[in-house]
C-alpha cells in the first residue's frame, strides 16, 4: 500500500532557495552560480528543471555549462539528448507556434 500523502514530485536537487534565485537570475548570474556545483550535481538540475515546463528555459541554461558525460551520467539517453538541445537552444524553444487552421465554428440550429 503506498502512502497517499507522499508528494508524487521529485525533490529538488539543491535547496529550493537557491532554486528561487536562480529563476529569478540573468544568465551572468546563473552561470556564477551553478559554476560552483560539481559536474554531476549541476547534469542532475538542468535534468530537473528540463522537465518542468516553467524552468525549461533555466534548464537549457545549465546544461549549456554541462559536459555530456555528466548528462548522461545523470539522464542517460535524455542527458545526451539535453546535451544535443543545449547547444542548440535557440531553434529549440522559440515559444508557441502559429497554427495556421481554420477556425472551429459552432453549427447553428435551424429554427
Amino acid at each position: 500500500m503506498t502512502n497517499r500523502y507522499q508528494p508524487n514530485e521529485a525533490a529538488a536537487p539543491i535547496d529550493l532557495d537557491t532554486l528561487a534565485l536562480l529563476l529569478r537570475s540573468g544568465a551572468e548570474r546563473v552561470r556564477s552560480l551553478v559554476g560552483s556545483m560539481n559536474p554531476l550535481e549541476r547534469a542532475r538540475l538542468a535534468v530537473f528543471c528540463v522537465g518542468r515546463c516553467h524552468m525549461r528555459k533555466l534548464g537549457l541554461e545549465i546544461a549549456a555549462l554541462c559536459d555530456e558525460r555528466s548528462l548522461w551520467l545523470a539522464a542517460g539517453p535524455l542527458g545526451a539528448a539535453l546535451f544535443e538541445q543545449s547547444r542548440d537552444a535557440g531553434s529549440f524553444d522559440k515559444g508557441p507556434s502559429i497554427d495556421h487552421k481554420k477556425p472551429i465554428s459552432l453549427a447553428r440550429l435551424a429554427a
